[in-house]
């Protein structure tokens, strides 16, 4: 029997995240790749944060008003792309899953509790409501934390994270905003990486209700 065969139509949100060099971009196709293959429509979504540094946004800015109102355009551009796909989801009239990398609640941990609460207050929106938009949020363990050998600043320019430390200091930081979710999974780093990612494809199969459909197809 197909794996979807007795799954009503449905659009899954999840969210990646991790401190850096966590192997979410991996991970992502992965996903995409496995998915798909079951009978999904399968969306991952860029990273909101790099894409806003790479058109130039100064997060390192010392001036507080410019790092607000850019965190603020970020938050407002995450939560429409979001919506967006939604939408694009629903068209395609099959059983979809939205991933995205970094989800609403990444932005608190790099931010003043204080300021925090300005931002929420200036888009609309409260914690709940934030936490409430996602299923479940996979958090990949920073390899600074568990296979420190690996961690490496190569394969993003984007990355601000310069010493080990710094990294642990951020991943930290994301579990912590996101602890309130009831479907938090802290993913930790292992000694092979396809080992990390499985265990990753498995918790989504977990929480489509799926996972003794295809366990042995991830295995």
């Amino acid at each position: 029997m197909h794996p979807l065969s007795t799954i009503a139509f449905m659009i899954t949100k999840f969210v990646l995240t991790g401190g850096p060099c966590a192997g979410k971009t991996t991970t992502k196709e992965r996903i995409e790749e496995f998915f798909s293959k079951v009978g999904y429509a399968v969306f991952t979504l860029p990273e909101a944060a790099t894409l806003f540094i790479k058109a130039g946004a100064e997060f390192l800015t010392d001036d507080p008003h410019l790092y607000f109102e850019i965190h603020r355009n970020m938050m407002t551009f995450l939560l429409q792309m979001e919506d967006s796909f939604y939408e694009i989801a629903k068209a395609t009239g099959k059983p979809a899953i939205i991933v995205n990398d970094r989800g609403a609640l990444d932005l608190s941990a790099y931010m003043k509790p204080e300021d925090w609460q300005a931002l929420l207050k200036a888009v609309g929106k409260t914690d709940e409501e934030l936490i409430a938009r996602y299923k479940a949020v996979f958090h990949l363990r920073t390899s600074a934390k568990g296979a420190p050998h690996s961690y490496t600043l190569s394969n993003n320019s984007a990355r601000m994270e310069e010493t080990l430390a710094e990294a642990i200091h951020v991943d930290d930081n994301l579990i912590t905003a996101w602890k309130r979710h009831p479907n938090l999974h802290i993913i930790e780093s292992e000694e092979f990486v396809k080992d990390k990612i499985d265990n990753v494809l498995l918790g989504i199969a977990q929480e489509l209700g799926i996972l003794d459909s295809v366990r042995d197809m991830i295995l």
